[in-house]
């Protein structure tokens, strides 16, 4: 909104014919590319159109970057650098200093290292030029220093960048580790993490943070969930300590967020969550960019169902979906892939709660339905768990042998055996259940044993906190509701 009023004060202080602004009103109101090519051709002429777009591009890229150098500290400083440029041409180098004097506290003060380096070899530049006027070797021995210590403190934090994107990457698309041979895959960047940090004495805020980032993510895969949330608390404390050094928008701070509560979640201690939660919803109340903003409603929402569905408050979920109806119809293309993923499959795992599993079909296929990209994504898998139960519920037996053979398969490459998928493809191949209760309580028997060993193994706990299958089995075997089952395992 912001940027939305400054470009309309900046193009009402331009003369002459303004055929671009009807494009970006026609952009404004929200029309498709088509619509908006029609409408404009109908008000003005086709001939008109490129010329228009073109000049609408290089008018709010103006316009926006001269906003940026109004919010932005980085552009503050590049034109503190950019103005003693200009005063040593003109031979006021006495001025010339004072302006990167200015631009070197800013980059200290917002730890801006590549700008800070740029900032001394700008000042040592000048000095060269200058024959040295004034400096002693000490002085300058001294200036050269300073380059040296900024270099290897900004390849340090690179180091630390590296090894928590690669991290990242590894969980974004192979998901949480499910057993200790997982775990042990990651090994190496854990061995590279702790000898980058015994080899570096120099912490400042960026490579604490990434340090406390990668150490934190590292014990929520691990499933050492009380190491994760002391680690996710420091670096929550280390940000509210240094807001001024916070991105915009925040995707570090954000990651801390979700940590704790990807943790409190999977630990089970939802009662833990709202705090967290109300730190997501003031970054989605933030000045951001809209798509970040968006992304920040997804995770709020997706964050507070699945606490509501995991603790059997099926009603309560209901009124939550309900509320978000225009969210979900509108907005959930501006997500990420994995979050669109998620907001559908949570839509149908809500539906199977309620008994609704015609309503939870029709949420799977906009999964099903995508093509390819979804299936890289670690949700994928367990959407496809779960429509494994709608079918059941629908009496699609034939179904069954074909998908879990196709699933097998994806296991079969990761050379890896879960408890859980093995325990569901057995009580799946048993349908249709027996109709009498002893028969029922006799199958219950032999699952029994299975799933109090799942419900103690940390690793799959992070399966079991998207969709609770034993909570279901048992539910299907004993003839309990689901609800009162999740009531009675949060106490």
């Amino acid at each position: 909104k912001a940027e939305k009023r400054y470009i309309r004060l900046c193009t009402n202080l331009q003369n002459g014919d303004k055929q671009y602004m009807i494009l970006y009103d026609l952009a404004c109101e929200g029309f498709s590319a088509e619509q908006i090519y029609e409408k404009f051709c109908s008000e003005v002429n086709e001939k008109s159109f490129e010329m228009a777009a073109k000049h609408l591009y290089r008018v709010l890229l103006d316009c926006l970057v001269q906003l940026r150098e109004k919010q932005d500290i980085q552009a503050t400083i590049f034109n503190y650098i950019t103005k003693a440029g200009i005063l040593f041409e003109r031979e006021l180098s006495a001025n010339a200093f004072a302006e990167l004097e200015k631009a070197k506290k800013l980059a200290v003060m917002y730890e801006n290292d590549p700008l800070l380096l740029l900032i001394y070899r700008t000042e040592l530049k000048y000095l060269s030029m200058l024959g040295f006027e004034g400096i002693s070797e000490k002085e300058l021995v001294g200036k050269q220093m300073q380059i040296s210590d900024v270099m290897k403190y900004a390849r340090n934090t690179n180091l630390h960048l590296q090894l928590y994107d690669i991290l990242k990457h590894r969980i974004t698309y192979k998901g949480y580790a499910r057993s200790n041979k997982q775990k042990d895959n990651l090994n190496d960047l854990v061995l590279s993490e702790l000898n980058l940090v015994a080899n570096h004495s120099y912490q400042g805020f960026e490579a604490r943070k990434l340090h406390l980032l990668f150490q934190a993510t590292y014990y929520l895969n691990a499933g050492n969930y009380k190491s994760a949330i002391r680690f996710y608390q420091e670096l929550i404390a280390l940000f509210e300590a240094n807001r001024h050094l916070i991105l915009n928008p925040p995707i570090y701070y954000l990651s801390a967020i979700e940590g704790v509560l990807d943790s409190l979640h999977v630990a089970g201690l939802y009662q833990e969550m709202p705090f967290f939660l109300s730190k997501l919803k003031e970054i989605g109340a933030g000045n951001y960019p809209t798509e970040f903003l968006t992304e920040v409603q997804g995770r709020h929402y997706l964050y507070e169902l699945s606490g509501l569905l995991n603790t059997g408050q099926f009603e309560a979920a209901a009124l939550l979906a309900e509320e978000h109806t225009e969210f979900l119809s509108k907005k959930t293309t501006m997500t990420r892939p994995e979050t669109q993923l998620k907001l559908a499959l949570y839509s149908s795992i809500l539906h199977l709660c309620q008994g609704e599993p015609a309503k939870a079909r029709k949420s799977m296929k906009k999964i099903l339905g995508s093509g390819k990209s979804f299936h890289t994504l670690p949700s994928y898998k367990t959407a496809r768990l779960v429509n494994l139960l709608i079918q059941a519920e629908l009496g699609n037996y034939d179904f069954f042998a074909n998908e879990i053979s196709s699933i097998k398969r994806t296991i079969g490459y990761e050379k890896q055996v879960y408890i859980t998928e093995k325990l569901l493809f057995r009580f799946l191949m048993a349908y249709p259940l027996p109709i009498y209760k002893k028969d029922r309580e006799k199958l219950w028997s032999q699952y029994q044993k299975d799933i109090i060993c799942i419900r103690q193994d940390k690793y799959e706990k992070q399966l079991l906190k998207t969709f609770d299958f034993t909570a279901w089995i048992e539910s299907r075997l004993t003839h309990i509701p689901l609800k009162d089952i999740l009531i009675i395992k949060k106490k």
